[in-house]
């Protein structure tokens, strides 16, 4: 099985799948077969796979008080392994076609409420450090992912007098977008470029010239990694005494700040790098905040 699982892992990447979702794949698929392997006693080859099993795997989780997102993101996984199996004539039919999904009420993604992006910021400007600043100024106001901020070069920031724009190289599916600087990250980014300007030869109003360096630095004038990014998130997250506060977190705030705007959702999803804008519509959806506040409304307390 473990062969099975790195020729399955290796069509993933020769189809362009992105490493955090053949991280989650392969996770899934590693978890599904030591259950499988406990709880039949036979090897768990897609051959031996039913749909019995699937239903009865699905059911366990369940169980186990797992998030109905979380299962039926793993039965897409298992279903996409057995549909890569069918297809290399191991198996003639996929068994977990057709199993059914768990159901709930969907509520929009964690966002971070206005009172919590100001705590946020607070804590970073008391640090006193100005690329944190602009990192988590990017992040809440651009909502590029943290590999595509990662991967970002100083030229890819355009500052000018008519516009300021930053170009994302590399997004999801190597698509590539630009995205408009509004007046609060612009300013900061300025501040920022600034300050390694002296170090790189960078004047502010040619920032998006042909400079190929990273934009941002780690420990050893290495580029930022995304473990540093999640670091410096943990780090501030856990000064403004905010919880449960992850990357993508960052990108959900945007998106909702800006649905919650008013912004026609067509012009999220571009901003997003979205290909459709059913994937954007999930922030229009309300949060579980905002269902809480929708209550208090008519409270008599």
């Amino acid at each position: 099985m473990n062969e099975l699982l790195q020729d399955y892992q290796d069509y993933l990447h020769d189809h362009d799948k992105s490493e955090h979702t053949i991280r989650a794949y392969m996770a899934d698929l590693r978890l599904f077969s030591n259950w499988f392997q406990r709880a039949t006693g036979e090897l768990p080859t897609p051959e031996n796979i039913t749909p019995m099993d699937v239903i009865d795997y699905r059911n366990a989780m369940l169980r186990e008080h797992k998030k109905p997102a979380t299962i039926n993101r793993t039965l897409i996984s298992i279903s996409s392994f057995c549909q890569w199996a069918q297809d290399c004539d191991l198996i003639p039919n996929n068994p977990a076609e057709g199993v059914r999904n768990v159901v709930e009420e969907p509520l929009g993604p964690r966002a971070l409420e206005r009172k919590e992006q100001l705590a946020l910021l607070r804590a970073v400007r008391r640090a006193g450090k100005i690329r944190d600043l602009a990192i988590i100024t990017m992040l809440l106001h651009t909502g590029i992912r943290v590999s595509e901020l990662c991967n970002l070069r100083v030229s890819d920031i355009s500052i000018s007098n008519n516009s300021d724009m930053l170009t994302v190289r590399e997004g999801k599916g190597t698509k590539r977008r630009n995205i408009p600087l509004n007046p609060t990250v612009s300013s900061v980014l300025k501040d920022y470029i600034k300050t390694i300007g002296s170090q790189k030869g960078i004047m502010v109003e040619t920032a998006g010239s042909n400079n190929t360096a990273s934009l941002f630095y780690g420990q050893k004038r290495m580029p930022l990694t995304d473990r540093g990014v999640r670091y410096l998130i943990k780090k501030y997250s856990y000064l403004a005494k905010i919880p449960n506060v992850s990357p993508h977190v960052f990108r959900h705030t945007c998106a909702k700040n800006l649905i919650d705007a008013g912004n026609p959702i067509d012009r999220v999803a571009k901003i997003l790098g979205h290909s459709s804008i059913n994937t954007t519509s999930i922030y229009t959806i309300p949060t579980e905040q905002d269902l809480h506040m929708t209550m208090d409304s008519i409270s008599w307390e």
